[in-house]
């Protein structure tokens, strides 16, 4: 079966596997991400832009969230599309909605908004296909009425930058409540329209253990009781050692 979604994956760079997490889990999720949310909202950190709320490494608050970045099928995938040593690149819970009128912090910010891909790019070429990985988990199903993801099917054999405006056929990343999509890192896609639709998702990015994270977990893994697996996926045997 693994064999058969490696080989799925590698050939249309997309794959959406269906029912990993139950309606009951999703809901009790989705309230300790609005827990968070406000929390640092009312201590005015960064929580990303009216229309595109974003919270990076959310489970620093509520450690049980940690399993979202830990899925035993979807582990099992990338060990074999990247390597038993793989790691997260960066993970952020969103929530495309036009519900917040204001926020607290002054350093708002956008991401996703225009097309673009999450791979790697030298003197102006894009890595090769494959380099690393994007899951999604629709924490909300997406749908066409809560800003679905958009993505040009077959662009991570593209190994150019994608231009903000794009003249290319797109889809729709279409998928139910508690599925878990995931992409080639070298596809381009860009997020959906804000609405007034809750559309909650967890974006993680997966690649080789010698790729740099986006943030530096060591003194979270010091602070805290992490256990062994989670501590490999959050760089600790990977960093490089003091001169």
């Amino acid at each position: 079966m693994i064999s058969n979604y490696k080989k799925s994956l590698q050939k249309k760079g997309i794959l959406i596997l269906k029912n990993i997490f139950s309606d009951l889990q999703v809901k009790n999720i989705k309230k300790k991400l609005e827990k968070i949310l406000n929390k640092r909202i009312n201590l005015k950190k960064n929580v990303g832009d009216v229309g595109n709320l974003v919270l990076y490494n959310y489970f620093c608050e509520d450690l049980s969230l940690l399993k979202l970045i830990l899925i035993s099928k979807v582990d099992k995938i990338l060990k074999e599309v990247l390597d038993k040593n793989y790691v997260l690149q960066s993970t952020n819970a969103q929530n495309r909605i036009l519900k917040h009128k204001k926020l607290t912090s002054k350093k708002s910010f956008k991401i996703g908004a225009s097309w673009h891909t999450d791979s790697r790019y030298l003197s102006g070429k894009r890595l090769a296909k494959g380099f690393s990985y994007i899951v999604i988990i629709a924490l909300d199903a997406f749908t066409n009425n809560n800003g679905p993801t958009s993505y040009v099917e077959n662009s991570m054999n593209f190994r150019n930058k994608p231009t903000r405006k794009i003249k290319n056929k797109y889809k729709k990343l279409l998928m139910p409540q508690g599925s878990v999509c995931i992409m080639d890192s070298g596809i381009w896609h860009k997020a959906g329209k804000s609405t007034q639709n809750d559309r909650w998702s967890i974006f993680s990015i997966y690649s080789g253990w010698f790729v740099k994270p986006y943030h530096n977990f060591y003194n979270f893994l010091k602070k805290k009781k992490i256990p062994k697996k989670y501590q490999k996926l959050l760089h600790y045997y990977s960093m490089p050692p003091e001169i």
